[in-house]
């Protein structure tokens, strides 16, 4: 059993806010794993651990670009069967760049 369902809540507190801290208590609340903005509010206010989402943005770039080669090649792959030691070398290589992006990741 959960720690939520051991409890019932039944105190509640208005807080108001401006329109900056809102939309920034909004962005962290989006960056968070918390589902709601009053779990969010409590664990802030219980000073209880709050895990927060980090994105690599170089990562996904690279694997945005990725997706387009690979459909690219795909294409070219159904085009042409005279290609295909070429398209199998290609995508060796592009597997082995994503895995040490992913294990060279901070």
């Amino acid at each position: 059993m959960n720690e939520r369902s051991k409890q019932r809540l039944t105190r509640c507190v208005s807080v108001l806010f401006s329109n900056e801290e809102y939309e920034k208590l909004q962005q962290r609340l989006a960056s968070s794993t918390c589902w709601t903005m009053s779990e969010y509010c409590r664990k802030v206010l219980m000073d209880k651990p709050i895990v927060v989402f980090h994105r690599d943005q170089a990562l996904d770039e690279f694997l945005q670009e990725a997706i387009l080669l690979r459909k690219s090649l795909q294409q070219v792959g159904q085009e042409g069967r005279q290609f295909t030691p070429l398209l199998n070398e290609i995508k060796n290589c592009i597997n082995k760049i994503y895995d040490y992006v992913r294990q060279n990741k901070t």
